[in-house]
């Protein structure tokens, strides 16, 4: 964004002349890491109330996902930022999907998301998850340390989300074996862009329901016996969505690439 009327440059705040400061780059956004997938049912109502119109109840009314995942996630105009600065391409994350449709095609959609640094919390904002800042802490295995092992049957992983002083998301799964791809979900993300207007509240400037283009691999699957838990909590809301029944889960590497999104409906 630049002009000789307008000289200030960037993707994202903050504009500079340069316009080298700003906190996200455009995509296409690259990620790769290792996740902890827990799957469940809740409540259908209670699902129902998470998920905006026009997006409608899934195939599996209440089916949901829980992913802890570290991602390692670089931009294509600053591909070497895991090297200049991990910091800014490191990060854990908890995200919570549950099951939507949107004109017969399913998906998912977000209610919540956690993360521990302020450009993944941004790029957050500007693709459509509802992203807030979080502790995460997930079990790392090791095939060089004898107590803790690495991918095998028997092997136990947990993934812990706080915030504000309160444990929101616990998953944990004991691997029973390896799994094919076609075991796992398929996932399609439907997410709300949404942005205030400083001079209204009432009417906001952005507020939209987009479907993410990305695309997914995942590699080394195993599956194994889940524990899922969402806790009370004063700020948050996730205990409503919490587990009548948990499915399983599974482990493995994942690679992901997002070139942006589509609007498929606006509400202003």
């Amino acid at each position: 964004m630049t002009s000789e009327k307008f000289p200030l440059k960037g993707y994202s705040l903050p504009l500079t002349p340069k316009g080298q400061s700003s906190l996200v780059d455009p995509p296409p956004w690259y990620y790769g890491g290792e996740v902890i997938q827990a799957l469940f049912r809740t409540d259908a109502k209670q699902a129902k109330e998470f998920i905006p119109p026009p997006l409608e109840m899934g195939p599996d009314p209440g089916f949901g996902i829980v992913w802890f995942v570290e991602w390692v996630s670089v931009s294509e105009s600053n591909p070497d930022m895991a090297f200049i600065n991990p910091e800014r391409s490191v990060y854990p994350e908890c995200i919570i999907m549950l099951q939507c449709s949107f004109k017969g095609e399913p998906g998912y959609f977000v209610p919540y998301i956690w993360v521990d640094n302020d450009f993944t919390l941004m790029r957050g904002f500007v693709q459509g998850f509802p992203k807030k800042l979080a502790r995460i802490y997930m079990t790392k295995l090791s095939e060089l340390n004898p107590k803790v092992g690495g991918r095998r049957a028997g092997a136990k992983v947990k993934g812990i989300c706080e915030a504000h002083g309160e444990r929101l998301v616990e998953a944990s799964l004991v691997f029973t074996g390896p799994a094919e791809p076609s075991e796992l979900p398929k996932l399609k993300f439907y997410l709300m862009r949404h942005y205030p207007n400083i001079e209204n509240p009432s009417k906001p400037v952005v507020h939209e329901i987009v479907s993410s283009v990305s695309e997914i691999k995942t590699a080394d699957i195993w599956k194994g016996d889940a524990e899922l838990k969402f806790f009370e909590s004063a700020l948050d809301e996730v205990a409503g969505i919490a587990p009548v029944e948990i499915l399983g889960g599974f482990y493995h590497s994942v690679g992901l690439t997002t070139y942006g999104g589509k609007v498929i409906h606006s509400y202003v």
